[in-house]
């Protein structure tokens, strides 16, 4: 086209005119010269990236539509005002946001604008955190096997998971210990997670709600396991962790963030925890403030504390302290042994300011437990009094 030859805006209302020398109107339309300051349909494409079908699409859609287009030739001319708006649709576009919702935010103002695509982008992590989903749930049915129900398996969050099995990992025994006890007892109880953990002193018991789940789980995770378990989610504490188990006891997985860890296998040998405490008698209760208890155990340099229970009072006693901490008691005056170092270990994993403490008599465990929940409970035995 010669600098010359007029191009006319065929008044319709689709677009907006440039600053230019209107030279005539005619049947409602608009003639303007400065045709070289406009750019054709590939020219503007070349500049913002996209194709002519793209930008075809889009003034059909009313996106990004030509400031001027040549009635004899259908030729679309558009301006370099209108390359940033047409990269701010195409990244849009990138984002797979639809094309209405691109059209309301290009008439919004610059806050409405913020506010349409940060709503946008919710739905994306929504869509994004299913997706990583999904791919868990078959890279995890995949490694159990054919025989595992893709469907059934138990949703927690990454941080949540951990907290709780960093709270009962203290009572799991040493190097030597029994090897059936050698690592946390993950299952399924009345609807939530249960983990468990003892060295036959003492036990650690934990329930954690689920986000959502089915199916059954009952496995033993050993060190490697938790380890694994830790390195996987340390990045990604608040992303969603799939437990999932195969058939018949098989290997429990945990999917995270894509990642598939072998958590543990069957637990045949772990004990019948639930008869044992189903079997102890109910205890009387106190209540003392956990901080001051905490460190009166870690002062105890012997290896045995006393704890003398009475009204109003808890006393420790060690061969270099004796404190007496505030407390209600509702039963009638107890003394019991127990060892210091089990006993801080356990109040560690507590939370909240106040700890209860039941005890039954001074040859059976000792009960701690936070006041204010009661999904983490810890059961110690005393130390047996000389001669008894």
């Amino acid at each position: 086209m010669s600098r010359e030859a007029h191009v006319r805006f065929d008044g319709s209302g689709e677009g907006k005119l440039l600053p230019a020398t209107l030279h005539s109107q005619v049947g409602g339309g608009c003639w303007l010269w400065g045709v070289e300051h406009l750019l054709t349909i590939a020219a503007f494409g070349r500049r913002c990236g996209l194709s002519v079908s793209a930008l075809r699409f889009y003034a059909e859609c009313g996106l990004v539509v030509p400031v001027a287009v040549d009635d004899a030739t259908g030729y679309r001319y558009y301006s370099e005002g209108q390359v940033a708006e047409a990269s701010l649709v195409k990244r849009l576009r990138a984002t797979e946001m639809p094309v209405e919702q691109i059209g309301r935010l290009l008439a919004a103002d610059r806050a409405g604008r913020a506010w349409l695509f940060e709503a946008h982008a919710a739905g994306l992590e929504e869509h994004l955190e299913a997706l990583r989903r999904s791919v868990g749930e078959v890279r995890g049915w995949l490694v159990t096997g054919e025989g595992s129900d893709p469907d059934h398996g138990w949703r927690v969050t990454a941080g949540a998971l951990l907290a709780a099995l960093g709270q009962v990992a203290f009572a799991v025994p040493g190097q030597g210990g029994r090897p059936e006890l050698a690592g946390v007892l993950v299952e399924v109880r009345d609807g939530s997670l249960r983990m468990v953990a003892t060295d036959s002193y003492r036990l650690a018991v934990r329930d954690l709600v689920v986000d959502e789940g089915a199916g059954e789980l009952r496995a033993l995770v050993g060190s490697s396991g938790l380890d694994e378990l830790r390195l996987a989610c340390s990045h990604a504490r608040d992303t969603s962790v799939w437990l999932r188990q195969g058939t018949a006891g098989g290997t429990l997985t945990a999917a995270v963030d894509g990642q598939v860890v072998e958590l543990g296998g069957a637990a045949d040998g772990f004990p019948d925890y639930e008869q044992l405490l189903g079997g102890l008698p109910a205890g009387d209760r106190a209540v003392t403030a956990r901080r001051p208890l905490v460190e009166a155990m870690a002062a105890v340099s012997s290896a045995t504390a006393s704890l003398t229970l009475r009204a109003g009072a808890l006393e420790v006693a060690g061969d270099d302290i004796l404190q007496s901490l505030p407390a209600s008691w509702d039963g009638p005056p107890r003394q019991l042994l127990v060892n210091p170092g089990f006993v801080g270990e356990a109040l560690a994993g507590l939370v909240g300011p106040d700890v209860v403490i039941e005890v039954s008599d001074a040859l059976r465990p000792v009960v701690l437990r936070s006041a204010d929940s009661g999904t983490f409970s810890v059961w110690t035995m005393p130390v047996r009094p000389s001669g008894a």
